[in-house]
């Protein structure tokens, strides 16, 4: 079986038919750089939109984040395998995107659960208690 990476969280995500941002990434699968996996995504055929949000921060200022959105979400993936590479930095000769399976709201609930507040929650906490 070969390695759980982010890129396969990512595209299991989105082949749920979910929208995703770089927070939801970060706390979800650890994922900080959401743009290079999407990049990557979108080199090898997957078509990614780009949905850009305007909200109001806590300090009342608009600010302008991405929420990334797969299009094709009943596409068939098989052969986008080749070339992927690992959080490592690794390449992997095969990765079986029909092994993953599609985050449901509940397991997406879940894992919020599991990692125990967000990134920089547990990023406080840690410099903190000065590990």
């Amino acid at each position: 079986m070969s390695k759980l990476t982010k890129s396969k969280m990512v595209l299991s995500h989105l082949k749920s038919g979910q929208t995703i941002t770089s927070l939801d990434a970060i706390n979800l699968y650890g994922a900080t750089r959401l743009s290079a996996i999407i990049f990557n995504l979108r080199q090898r055929g997957l078509n990614i939109a780009t949905l850009p949000t305007t909200i109001k921060d806590r300090f009342g200022n608009t600010t302008t984040f991405a929420k990334y959105k797969l299009l094709d979400s009943d596409l068939n993936v098989d052969g986008f395998e080749d070339n992927l590479f690992t959080s490592a930095g690794e390449e992997v000769s095969h990765i079986d995107f029909t092994e993953t399976t599609t985050l449901t709201n509940e397991a997406y609930q879940e894992a919020k659960l599991k990692a125990k507040g967000n990134f920089f929650q547990r990023l406080w906490q840690k410099i903190n208690s000065g590990e």
